[in-house]
């Protein structure tokens, strides 16, 4: 106050103090000062609680701040208001806290000392001493602190300076993304501007662990993310015994608000420089894309099969080509008409060995394949797979749909060295066109008998280099008549099958498929199922039932069990048809006769488990009873008997007629919410020996981990059935490889432990038991903190060794 102030001239002056004491007239002068001040200072109103500040805000509106202290002073006729002891200033969420506080109600200028604590909007601002402009918001605040709820990160500097809007500036800033006085991660600046949700500039940095500083930047841009921003991503790197030492680095550009763009540049030390570009958008609901180019011009180049850096020599294949890329993207929309649908796959590759052989970063295969399955819900093509892409405009009306498309296949054995074009069999559909003609009653008159109609047509012109190519138009038309009653479910189908065929030019480049000049074919196919089930209930909860309470919250138990037999009869007929003179584009070219009866039976227990949790109620929560259900055991028996097989008449001195198909025996157990068990097996009445296994076991609990492992063992097939293979199978695929001729003994298991937080442990191993050879192993270890994430991985295939390194800074990129 101002005589304390006085008084601390006076004492600080000894000279002036000796000089009082000693003279008359001085001592007057004092009197008449002190008795002046005094006076001045009782005509203040002193204050205390609570008063109203009504200020004019930036677009000149009256808004009213609630100011509330322990004592409260207003001077010179009250335009000048100060207010001591747990002071805060409030208006709505927005909010001002410090030890003093002056207000200057002519220019809404207050000034802070003291344990300061500011609120507005979202961000939260901590500091010695400040001044701010309540009205425009505005103001600076002296070794200031900055906490950004949006993108989690904090700002500290010896002088920040809000300005108009959510824009900072700071002198000898500092950022870090991590809680607490010494984050495990931060960025120091000399000189920084800081603006939420756009671009923040950085001038003089270094990257700090701990506190001690790593490395050194003289500028950089960071991005606010609480919005998509331009910006560069942390990079990426790692170690291929391939490859050898590799560094990716992503720049990430937010073009717009439905578009952006990640431009990468992966230097890896064997090979080059790897350019990627990859384009995303969604401009509405109806429409969106994701695009993806990868190219690189390879130091390596594989001139024969014998070559060991290639790696790959199984495929007999080499590799002249340096130019090296990867084109994929996939597109779901529309056209002018939301009920025309329009989807794109594109999937082209330069060589067969390159989605083998570059297996890091974020552009390989699997996070590749990943990404487009989050976003569209489609696959790609297995690596070792030939690549498609194709184009499809389709619409569905009540009861029928139409669908328009092209598809290429890309045949990974054609060029660099390899095969030429002619030589290429793949086929290629341009153009296809689909009708169907959905299932659905058939009135007559005012009632409708119980019948059900379908369609599917189809048109599709085939091209290939070499092969045959032409024309197939096909109308499959079918009735089928439900008789639904309390005992059970049978429903007969008939239907036809008529094919014509148009053909340009004949290639036959495998013999056992005709001559390909036919021109029709026309198949009738018949089947019936017949079906039902038994079942009871058996209460399980005794006399005491749970009841919905405050004390039973959380608690759960089973009420009841379901069990039911299943029993299922499925006859079909196809004659037998001679098509060896049409031509064959693919499967649907042969259909096989057929005349079998297939049963099986399936046992099923469902629980029904009650549990009790809180809901919202009117006034407070209440405690209320909820069921839900799950098959617990799922037990299924399956064969089928082929009564062509019965009256087979050749080659019987050599093979034994075999009507009964292998029995298949499925057991699924779930007895948990974490336990899942899947046993297959496959067992021949003919060799009286399983022929196949398959087994699953799937363990997961939250905040502990989850163990999923698998066994695949497949016996050599018999003469008998790779007869078979090779009649039927292979004749459609021109690919005798397909036979079986050695056992198959495979294993697999991967765990994910997560008990030991924040520490996360993966791993991946995946065997042939039968060769003793490893497939893949896989280990992972991944440290998760408040504000980044370290990710090691050691990766051991048959072709390739790899050590790889991710960090992830979450609500940071730079």
């Amino acid at each position: 106050m101002l005589h304390t102030d006085l008084n601390k001239v006076i004492q600080q002056d000894s000279g002036l103090f000796f000089s009082v004491r000693r003279a008359p007239f001085l001592r007057g002068v004092m009197a008449f000062c002190s008795a002046f001040f005094l006076a001045l200072l009782l005509s203040f109103p002193t204050l205390a609680g609570a008063t109203n500040l009504f200020v004019n805000n930036e677009d000149e509106e009256t808004v009213v701040w609630s100011l509330h202290a322990d004592k409260l002073t207003t001077m010179n006729d009250s335009k000048v208001m100060e207010a001591e002891g747990n002071v805060s200033l409030r208006q709505g969420d927005d909010y001002l806290k410090a030890d003093f506080i002056r207000y200057y109600s002519a220019t809404n200028w207050v000034l802070l000392k003291g344990n300061v604590q500011v609120k507005m909007g979202e961000d939260l601002m901590e500091a010695e001493e400040g001044e701010f402009d309540i009205g425009n918001r505005i103001g600076w605040l002296k070794k200031g602190k900055v906490f950004m709820e949006g993108p989690h990160i904090y700002f500290a500097g010896e002088k920040v300076t809000k300005h108009w809007g959510d824009f900072y500036t700071f002198r000898d800033a500092k950022v870090t993304a991590c809680d607490g006085d010494v984050p495990a991660w931060s960025v120091s600046a000399k000189e920084a501007t800081i603006e939420l949700d756009g671009y923040s500039q950085l001038w003089h940095t270094s990257f700090a662990v701990k506190d001690q500083d790593v490395s050194y930047v003289p500028y950089f841009v960071l991005p606010m993310k609480t919005k998509r921003q331009t910006g560069f991503l942390f990079p990426e790197f790692g170690h291929s015994s391939k490859m050898g030492m590799w560094y990716s680095q992503p720049f990430y550009w937010a073009i717009n608000d439905s578009s952006d763009m990640t431009i990468n540049e992966q230097w890896i030390e064997k090979r080059g420089l790897m350019t990627g570009l990859e384009y995303r958008h969604q401009f509405d609901q109806y429409n969106k894309g994701w695009w993806r180019l990868d190219m690189l011009n390879d130091n390596d180049i594989d001139y024969s099969e014998d070559d060991e850096r290639g790696g790959f020599n199984e495929d007999g294949l080499v590799r002249t080509n340096p130019e090296r890329f990867w084109l994929r993207g996939m597109f779901d929309g529309h056209l002018a008409d939301p009920r025309w649908k329009l989807k794109a796959d594109l999937d082209i590759v330069s060589d067969q060995n390159y989605l083998r052989e570059f297996k890091q970063s974020s552009a390989a295969f699997y996070p590749t394949r990943n990404a487009l399955q989050d976003f569209f819900g489609r696959d790609l093509q297995e690596i070792d797979q030939n690549r498609t892409s194709e184009v499809q405009v389709s619409r569905d009306w009540d009861r029928m749909g139409m669908a328009l498309g092209a598809r290429f296949e890309q045949n990974l054995n054609i060029g660099n060295g390899n095969l030429t074009t002619s030589s290429d069999p793949s086929l290629q559909r341009m153009p296809q066109f689909d009708l169907f003609l959905f299932k659905g009653g058939l009135p007559v008159g005012e009632s409708a008998i119980p019948l059900e109609f379908e369609a599917e047509a189809q048109a599709v012109n085939f091209f290939r280099h070499n092969g045959t190519r032409g024309s197939r138009f096909e109308i499959h038309p079918s009735v089928s008549v439900p008789l639904v009653s309390e005992y059970g479910s049978i429903i007969p189908k008939v239907g036809w099958r008529q094919t014509q065929y148009i053909t340009e030019s004949v290639q036959q480049y495998d013999t056992d498929r005709g001559d390909g000049r036919g021109t029709s074919r026309s198949i009738p196919d018949f089947s019936v199922a017949a079906f039902t089930e038994v079942a009871k209930v058996y209460d399980v909860s005794g006399d005491q039932k749970l009841e919905a309470t405050v004390e039973n919250a959380g608690k759960s138990e089973w009420v009841g069990v379901r069990h039911s037999v299943q029993p299922r009869v499925q006859y079909s007929n196809v004659p037998n048809v001679n098509q060896t003179d049409n031509p064959y584009y693919d499967a649907n070219d042969r259909i096989w006769a057929e005349n079998e009866l297939r049963v099986s039976l399936v046992n099923l227990l469902t629980r029904k488990s009650a549990s009790v949790t809180m809901t919202d109620g009117e006034k407070e929560p209440i405690p209320t009873v909820s069921y839900d259900y799950r098959d617990v055991v799922r037990f299924r028996v399956e064969q089928a008997y082929d009564f062509r097989e019965s009256e087979r008449t050749d080659m019987l001195d050599e093979y034994e007629r075999r009507p009964f198909s292998d029995t298949e025996v499925e057991l699924i157990v779930k007895p948990l919410d974490y336990l899942s068990v899947t046993n297959r097996t496959f067992w021949s009445p003919y060799e009286n020996r399983i022929t196949r296994h398959e087994h699953s076991v799937s363990l997961f609990k939250d905040d502990i981990g989850r163990v999923t492992t698998g066994l695949d063992f497949r016996e050599k097939v018999d003469e008998y059935k790779r007869q078979r293979v090779i009649d039927e199978e292979n004749l459609l695929f021109g690919d005798h490889s397909r036979t079986r001729n050695e056992r198959i003994r495979g294993f697999n298991i991967s765990t994910e432990l997560t008990f030991f937080k924040p520490w996360t442990f993966r791993t991946i191993y995946k065997a042939d038991i039968e060769s003793g050879n490893d497939l893949e192993k896989t280990v992972e270890l991944i440290y998760t903190h408040q504000c980044f994430e370290i990710i090691a991985e050691v990766s051991v295939m048959p072709d390739d060794t790899s050590v790889n390194m991710y960090i992830k800074l979450p609500g940071l990129t730079f």
